[in-house]
Formats: C-alpha cells, structure tokens, sequence
C-alpha cells in the first residue's frame, strides 16, 4: 500500500507544497467586498521548522505501520482483542507501534500544521489491501469531544471510519449498556484492520479530566497497546503533565513540543507576507516598527498576528480611516484582545543571529574589500543582509 501514498518530499519541495498563500484581489473598491477579502488571510499557512518536522515524523509512523499490515503481529492482535470481547482475557501489552504526541500553546498552529501535512502525505485517499481485500485509512484525523469522556472519544473514532469507508461500526455497537472495556476491544480491531495512523486532537480535554486521570491515562495506555497502529496525540501544554504521570505513557508520547515564534527574521518575514493583504483604500509600507509591534501584541503567537491584523484593517474599513497606523493597530487591541494582556510580554526584543552563528568581527580579514565595494551599488537593504553573514546585526 505504500505506493499509494503521495510521494515523500524534502526541502524546497516540501516547503512550497506546504505553503498556501491565497491570490490577493487587486482592484476591490467596495466595502462588502472588501470586508469579505479579508477572510482570505485565515487560509494563509506558512510553514515553519516545526511543520516539517511534523511531517517526517507523521510520515515515517505511517510507513512503519502500514508495514504491520497482514503480518503475523496483526493477526495476533485481532485475536488478543477477540479474546477480550469476549470477558475471556484482560489486557496485556501487545506492542503498540510508535505513538507520539505534539504538544504547544493554543494558537500556535498545532491543528493546522497537522492538517495541512495530512494533507500533503494523503490526498484525502483511501488505500486498498488487496489480499485480503480491506480499504485502509492512511490517517485518520479526530477531535476529543467538549466533555472529555473517553468513551465519547472511543464513539468518535467509530463514526469518523464509517464516514470514511461506509461502515456501520458505530450504529452496532452504539448499545447504552456497552461497557468501555468491550468498547476498547471494538475500536482497537476497527483502527487495526481499517486505519493505519490515528490522529487524536484536544487530547487535553481527556486528559485533564482530574477526577479519572489514572484511569484516563491507563486507557489510553490500553488503546495504544491494543491498536497496534501508530497513535498521535495532539494537545495544549497542558496535557503534559498527564502524559508524565505514568513512565509507560511518558515512554510511549515523545514527541514534538511546539513553541512561539522568536523575535527573528522569520518572525518579520511572516509580518510581510501578512501585509501584503492590505484591502483598506490607502495602503502602507511594512517596516520593523510594525513588526515590533506586532510581536509585543501577539506574543510570537501566529495566529494572534492573524486576527490583530485583520480585526485593524475591519475597524479601518468600517470607520473610513481606509489606513493602518501603529495607533489603531493599539487601539484594536485594547478593545478586542484585551484578554490576552496576562500572556502578552512587554519586554523589548531584537532581531538578530544566534549566538552560535555570529563571527567575531575581529576575526574578519581587514583586508577584504570586496564586501563593501561589492556592494556600493546596491541599496541599504542589501548592505545589511550582506552585514549579517559577518556580524550582529539589529533590525530597528
């Protein structure tokens, strides 16, 4: 079934499939049309290290599954989980294959990123298994449900295969008397025959249930040992702390912790891609005092810089200032956001290279030349850029 899976990429390749940035619409005069283009900037994704991480590391968990396939192992699980629908054994640990989880702060794009590399690997296809025949989801993507029941999140799993192949698993087994256990045996037989990579969002909405942490956590445990397929979870931070509860689950969720953005160049290059999706009448030119502004109001959160910008250019378009300014973008903030002031830093950042990555400028030949006198006839800009290689350089 591998072959049917979308081919692997890497580095540029990657980068620019992973990238979805909508078409500007030049010429829109009218305010409805306008205010409408601007929901156009909530499809923006560009991807950042994380993301490609995320990629290979969802990737190769679907290969290493898929291997599994029709293999002694499987078989071997099938008949584990048949043993226990049936009250004649408990669980044991059957090997579950690698799961992993991918954990940050909401609003750092953990879902989308997800999403769009699902995407990328899958085409939305269904694979077939030929011998013997049997349709295979390569990924399947679901969310823990508002009341963090983990039976709920069981329910779930069974609807979104039906809705994926056809399937009526969960019209058989949506009994009020069924118990978790049995319910466990139905759902791991399901994802082994049917699913090779599951995918579990909000995970923190199971896991945080303090009054049935432990036993949140050993089910959990149970369904990554008794699917024998590859398990992500996705999550808050603070999910953390339940997965760390258990050395058996700690071993079993390494994965992939996403942080906010730095204060760098990539940060303000985010920033100018985002402004270029100006709709108001009179626009402006991107500069660092904006994109110190927006990294003081969104904290490093790319979704924040999203919203920030496109609740400012409403309130420019509605009110008929038909222009940003560093003060109504303040202004925004204050009426809209300011929720998130507890999570905001105020501190001064600069942008500037790594530590790691800085020369000395003493060590610098004092004799070369050419990297000012190649550069006399380009603009400031470019010096800096050039600058950069060499020594620390601020970005004000």
């Amino acid at each position: 079934m591998r072959n049917q899976l979308n081919k692997y990429l890497s580095g540029n390749e990657l980068v620019n499939e992973l990238t979805v940035l909508p078409e500007y619409k030049e010429g829109l005069t009218e305010v409805p049309e306008r205010l409408l283009a601007l929901l156009d900037l909530y499809l923006i994704y560009i991807p950042s290290k994380t993301t490609i991480d995320i990629y290979n590391r969802l990737y190769m968990s679907l290969l290493n599954s898929l291997d599994k396939k029709s293999t002694m192992e499987e078989i071997k699980a099938l008949n584990e989980n048949y043993l226990v629908s049936k009250g004649l054994k408990r669980y044991g640990i059957i090997g579950g294959l690698e799961s992993f989880k991918i954990t940050g702060t909401a609003g750092l794009g953990k879902t989308s990123s997800v999403q769009r590399c699902i995407d990328i690997i899958t085409g939305n296809k269904i694979l077939i298994n030929k011998n013997p025949y049997r349709e295979v989801i390569p990924i399947l993507f679901v969310e823990c449900v508002a009341d963090g029941s983990f039976k709920s999140l069981l329910f779930m799993i069974l609807k979104e295969v039906d809705n994926k192949i056809g399937t009526t698993y969960f019209i058989s087994n949506s009994k009020a008397t069924i118990t978790v256990d049995i319910l466990l045996s139905v759902v791991s037989k399901v994802l082994i025959l049917h699913v090779a990579l599951l995918v579990i969002d909000e995970i923190e909405r199971v896991a945080n249930d303090n009054k049935k942490g432990d036993t949140l956590i050993n089910y959990l445990t149970q369904l990554v040992n008794q699917s024998n397929i590859a398990i992500c979870f996705v999550g808050n931070e603070s999910a953390n702390k339940y997965f760390e509860t258990k050395e058996y689950m700690s071993r079993r969720t390494i994965g992939i912790s996403i942080k906010k953005m730095e204060y760098d160049e990539s940060f303000y290059r985010f920033c100018e891609i985002i402004f270029k999706y100006q709709y108001v009448l009179n626009k402006i030119e991107f500069n660092a005092e904006y994109s110190r502004l927006l990294y003081k109001l969104s904290n490093g959160i790319p979704s924040m810089v999203i919203s920030l910008f496109v609740e400012t250019q409403r309130e420019a378009i509605i009110s008929g200032k038909e222009e940003l300014s560093v003060d109504l973008f303040e202004q925004v903030f204050k009426n809209n956001f300011s929720n998130m002031l507890p999570y905001i830093s105020l501190d001064k950042k600069t942008i500037t290279k790594k530590k790691d990555d800085v020369i000395i400028i003493d060590d610098i030949d004092s004799n070369n030349d050419n990297l000012f006198t190649s550069n006399l006839d380009k603009d400031i800009s470019t010096l800096i850029m050039k600058l950069r290689d060499y020594i620390e350089v601020e970005i004000i």
